[in-house]
């Protein structure tokens, strides 16, 4: 079987089209897709909509729902045409993928799910078990657990990727179950990023074994980065955080969320503390030479 068959290779820019979607969202990212049928926020003039068969305005977090719910009203104010709301935030199916519909085309899931159940993260509610998917050309695997897939579907996924360039793994690869097979995979891979996650302490022993191997395999802290939720207590955090750096890691924060509508805040303190997490060079600056978040305005 070669690459032809394995890899299914569609234009998901011409789909969107085809079909006549319409997909808005309340605000742009890095992840958002840019196609002529992508919108942002409140509808424009008439002259500068489309023709369409029907709008759907996608929400991802929770806090931004009653955004969402306004702007489903003033599109299918605007156009008279057929509104629907779902997204991430209302728990809206998610078992399969459509490349280029809700996300940049070259940023895709190889699987749905996760096997495991951490009490902070919402994926197995939602997804289920990991299940593996149809594979589309991309650079970006977004895979919320793409070590738990099967040898053979991450085989068929390095094909894939040996066509690819600044090649990302997003999604956050679990620490224990980096072996030899990921890493011969990888090796010859064009690699930009590989994310993994270390959100609490004991964690840390997991993954600092396999920064080690990542290490003796070639990568170091430009390409290995480290999701690491924060939000408790902050010496602990910074604990925490300081052994992530030091065995060859890179930690990029994030304040802890609660699923709710109303959005977590925190202190002007947490704020600044988790950005000095969030930028690599102020990291490095605090970590190599000692400065700290409160000596600046960050």
């Amino acid at each position: 079987m070669d690459l032809s068959d394995i890899i299914k290779i569609i234009d998901r820019t011409v789909m969107v089209k085809m079909n006549g979607i319409i997909r808005v969202f309340p605000k742009q990212n890095s992840y958002t897709p840019t196609d002529s049928y992508t919108f942002y926020g409140l509808p424009p003039l008439d002259m500068f909509i489309p023709e369409h068969k029907e709008i759907h305005v996608s929400c991802t977090f929770t806090w931004d729902k009653s955004v969402c719910e306004d702007l489903a009203y003033q599109w299918e104010w605007r156009t008279n045409k057929s509104v629907k709301l779902g997204g991430v935030a209302y728990g809206s199916p998610s078992e399969e993928f459509q490349q280029g519909m809700y996300m940049k085309p070259n940023i895709i899931f190889t699987t749905r799910g996760c096997n495991n159940t951490c009490p902070w993260c919402i994926v197995p509610k939602f997804e289920g078990s990991l299940k593996e998917l149809e594979i589309y050309q991309g650079n970006v695997i977004q895979d919320n657990n793409f070590l738990q897939a099967s040898k053979a579907h991450k085989n068929k996924v390095f094909d894939m990727l040996r066509t690819q360039k600044t090649i990302c793994f997003k999604g956050g690869l679990e620490a224990e179950l980096i072996d030899n097979h990921f890493i011969d995979g990888i090796s010859s891979l064009k690699i930009s990023e590989l994310w993994l996650a270390c959100d609490t302490d004991s964690a840390l022993p997991r993954f600092k074994k396999a920064v080690e191997k990542l290490k003796r395999a070639g990568f170091n802290r430009n390409k290995i980065n480290a999701y690491a939720l924060i939000g408790d207590d902050m010496n602990k955090n910074e604990a925490r955080l300081q052994e992530i750096y030091n065995v060859g890691a890179m930690p990029r924060v994030q304040l802890y969320r609660d699923f709710t509508d109303i959005k977590t805040r925190y202190t002007k303190e947490w704020e600044a503390f988790a950005r000095m997490w969030q930028r690599p060079a102020a990291t490095k600056a605090h970590m190599e030479q000692g400065t700290d978040f409160r000596d600046f305005s960050t």
